[in-house]
């Protein structure tokens, strides 16, 4: 393949004169070379390092959600009457069940953990900005996915933990005025939580969120590409504007639009970079094989926390969702009665659209932290308010 993607003209081994009629037939009915090149061959720009690795992190993560969920689907009933007992089953009876089902539980936290991660370091480096701002819009699109997929998948072991914290997810949307009793039939398929509840979460977790997120995912990867990887905005915003520096142009000549003048400036980073394959590949497997580690040793120490059947009957049971949606549960205090649907939708509304169009109203070209100073601020005092609301749940 590399001797006809690069088209260069070698002295051909017994080998290569095999390789290259399969590799001719291959290429004419496949477009693999220009596949190649595109994907692995692209250059990437000067000082890619590895915190551009947390996006790979992030899609191995979801790989191995789906490796170790398709293997756990083999096992699993979604059936009030044998749900946990399923569940126990793929534990205790198959090999090697439990160690499958503790990395598909830690994953799914380390899956919350790496998107929200990625985008931080999107939001504090400015990649959102042009061009790349439906790249940021996709991604946005990805993490709400990546929160359902952790939603629908809490009620499926069907313990005591999993039905009470679904019962107050579930009774969320319930407040909103007008729509929100017919949000809450919806999502439970009736007014309390039973076999079609189960079914609409699993049908969801396992059909209509893959394939939501093989989408998005599908596109956001080939806007990274299209686009190219930004380049941090400490060497960017270093060198001079092209306008200043094409100095070839005459005085008559109209100044360079912004779509030529960023190209520009961007092939002069792509020069001095390396190819996507086999440098930058190297660093995200080595990130990856990371994530793979802690996600085993927190099988190995912690273990796969589960609680006794559910029991609709025992109304005594405290519930708390899991750790990412502590925050929103939280919120919820400080909107009693009449007031609670504020917090369950019209606060977790604005602060999502002010995440998806950020690239929006936040058009300045500067990317570096020190130049954005108000929406730096902003970002920061969202982090606090999240991390305290968290805080205060555990109180």
């Amino acid at each position: 393949m590399s001797s006809i993607a690069s088209g260069e003209q070698k002295p051909a081994g017994r080998t290569q004169r095999l390789l290259d009629p399969i590799l001719a037939w291959l290429e004419g009915r496949s477009g693999v070379v220009p596949a190649w090149n595109a994907f692995f061959a692209r250059k990437v720009p000067v000082g890619v390092g590895w915190l551009y690795t947390l996006g790979f992190a992030t899609m191995f993560a979801f790989i191995l959600q789906a490796a170790t969920g398709l293997f756990l689907a083999v096992y699993y009933s979604p059936s009030p009457d044998h749900a946990y007992q399923s569940i126990q089953f793929t534990m205790f009876e198959v090999p090697f069940g439990a160690v499958v089902r503790g990395i598909h539980h830690w994953t799914a936290s380390g899956m919350v953990v790496l998107a929200v991660l990625h985008m931080v370091t999107v939001f504090m480096l400015g990649a959102y900005k042009y061009p790349r701002e439906m790249t940021w819009m996709v991604g946005v699109g990805l993490l709400l996915v990546t929160l359902g997929f952790a939603f629908t998948g809490y009620l499926l072991p069907w313990d005591e933990k999993a039905y009470w914290a679904t019962v107050v997810g579930t009774s969320i949307p319930g407040t909103l005025p007008f729509l929100g009793d017919l949000m809450l039939r919806v999502m439970r398929g009736g007014t309390e939580l039973g076999a079609l509840t189960l079914t609409r979460f699993y049908a969801f977790h396992i059909m209509l969120l893959p394939a939501s997120l093989a989408g998005l995912l599908g596109v956001h990867l080939y806007l990274v590409v299209y686009h190219g990887i930004s380049v941090p905005p400490w060497l960017w915003e270093r060198i001079q504007s092209v306008q200043r520096v094409l100095t070839n142009r005459q005085a008559d000549e109209q100044p360079p639009s912004q779509k030529e003048e960023y190209k520009q400036k961007y092939e002069r980073f792509k020069e001095r970079g390396k190819t996507f394959w086999p440098y930058i590949i190297a660093e995200d497997m080595i990130v990856a094989a990371l994530v793979l580690i802690v996600v085993f040793t927190l099988v190995m120490a912690a273990g796969i926390p589960t609680e006794a059947p559910a029991d609709p009957t025992n109304t005594a049971y405290v519930p708390r969702p899991e750790w990412y949606f502590m925050f929103l549960f939280q919120m919820l205090k400080y909107f009693p009665g009449e007031l609670e649907w504020v917090g369950a939708a019209i606060i977790p509304a604005i602060g999502l659209a002010l995440l998806l169009l950020l690239p929006l109203y936040d058009r300045s070209p500067w990317r570096s932290p020190r130049r954005r100073p108000i929406i730096m601020a902003g970002g920061l005092l969202a982090a606090i308010v999240v991390t305290f609301l968290t805080w205060a749940a555990y109180q």
